[in-house]
């Protein structure tokens, strides 16, 4: 028997309620849209960008959230920093708890209150797209890219790589070496110019590896 036809009418009527009420004011996960950045607390204000839908069919925009700290990138010390700005998309995370008590003091502790998936407690995950604005992305290379955007990034070289300068490369260098050996000629001594240099690159960052 359908566990449905089991309960009484009314009851499942009172139940289907009390869940719709419940999800009404869950929060999970959102889609936000960064409206103010503060670096120095590496915190975002954030609007919500699916509005509440009620049963009646209106429809309201949930209230800027404030004070939301964003996710960066880090370990150990290390860190990438984003240029974080108005306009971006992020994910929008509600934490199970309160978590002001961490927040201000680091330390594990009581949440200070028992709200829970509050609004109040969001956490931002920045980089995120619609359809209108993917990025530009080919699968091609690994790419790390500033704020100029695709079509800007260089190569990056490593130790072992092979290198080679030409009057192309480095005019300045190559003009010193033309004029040296002139004035090498003067002094009767001969010594031929050559047109390029190649070699290795012998060292590079301890630091940071690229594979």
């Amino acid at each position: 028997m359908n566990p449905d036809e089991m309960m009484p009418p009314n009851l499942k009527i009172i139940l289907d309620e009390v869940k719709a009420d419940i999800f009404s004011t869950f929060n999970c996960i959102q889609i936000g849209k960064i409206s103010k950045v503060t670096s120095s607390e590496q915190t975002v204000e954030i609007e919500l960008q699916i509005k509440r839908l009620a049963a009646d069919g209106t429809s309201t925009a949930y209230p800027v959230l404030v004070d939301c700290p964003y996710f960066v990138l880090q370990g150990g010390g290390a860190y990438i920093d984003m240029p974080i700005k108005k306009g971006d998309y992020c994910i929008v995370l509600f934490n199970d708890r309160n978590i002001d008590n961490w927040w201000s003091t680091a330390n594990v502790a009581d949440p200070a209150t028992a709200r829970k998936h509050s609004l109040s407690d969001a956490l931002a995950i920045v980089g995120l797209n619609p359809k209108t604005s993917p990025l530009s992305m080919d699968g091609t290379w690994v790419r790390i890219l500033g704020t100029n955007g695709p079509g800007s990034e260089a190569e990056a070289a490593r130790k072992g790589d092979a290198i080679k300068s030409t009057m192309a490369d480095d005019a300045t260098f190559w003009t010193w070496l033309a004029a040296a050996a002139a004035v090498l000629a003067g002094l009767g001594v001969a010594v031929p110019i050559p047109t390029s240099l190649t070699g290795k690159i012998t060292g590079g960052s301890s630091k940071v590896k690229i594979g």
